[in-house]
């Protein structure tokens, strides 16, 4: 055998197995474990479901707040609207501002539709912050945000129809109305 042939054997060699190890290795990541947790306790009174370090729960109490910021949490997204019931947005935004967190309101109304613009609404700000620390993302009851997030899934990550609404259910999606909602918007 030649010099440069045997040179070429043994690169082509190393590299194959060099690619072999990283396919083993990525394999063996995916298999380990799953990003989403679930009802993980954020605060003393606030429990939430998370993907990674972006959580989605229901309405955080004015001290729950304090708390997110002290826990690493650097922006919160809202997706109530500016006023529900006895709720009102102002009085949250003033909260979060004041304890140096970034703060986003980006409604959802009962009789909306999800529409690929809204997914891009919210998913834009997620990626904007997501490398600063914790994002919490909330409504009243956790249902709009798991509706999002579905929506998410399918849209930017290319999942399932089937597995997107599991994911939806998995993390917060209880109404059956907003699950109609969702289910719209998986088979448009």
């Amino acid at each position: 055998m030649n010099k440069s042939f045997a040179s070429f054997v043994r690169r082509y060699m190393k590299l194959l197995l060099i690619l072999m190890t990283l396919i083993l290795v990525s394999c063996s990541h995916h298999g380990r474990s799953t990003p989403e947790k679930t009802n993980v306790e954020i605060t003393k009174n606030l429990t939430a479901n998370s993907w990674g370090d972006i959580y989605f729960s229901a309405q955080p109490s004015n001290s729950d707040f304090k708390e997110l910021q002290k826990e690493g949490f650097k922006t919160i997204i809202n997706l109530r609207g500016k006023v529900e019931g006895d709720y009102k947005e102002s009085r949250e935004r003033k909260i979060v501002k004041k304890l140096g967190m970034n703060y986003y309101n980006v409604p959802f109304y009962k009789n909306d539709k999800m529409t690929d613009e809204y997914v891009e609404q919210v998913t834009s700000k997620v990626m904007k912050h997501r490398q600063e620390g914790k994002l919490l993302i909330h409504c009243s009851s956790g249902n709009r945000v798991a509706l999002w997030l579905g929506a998410h899934f399918k849209k930017d990550h290319d999942f399932s129809n089937k597995r997107s609404l599991e994911l939806a259910k998995k993390l917060g999606l209880t109404n059956l109305g907003v699950q109609k909602k969702l289910e719209a918007y998986l088979n448009k």
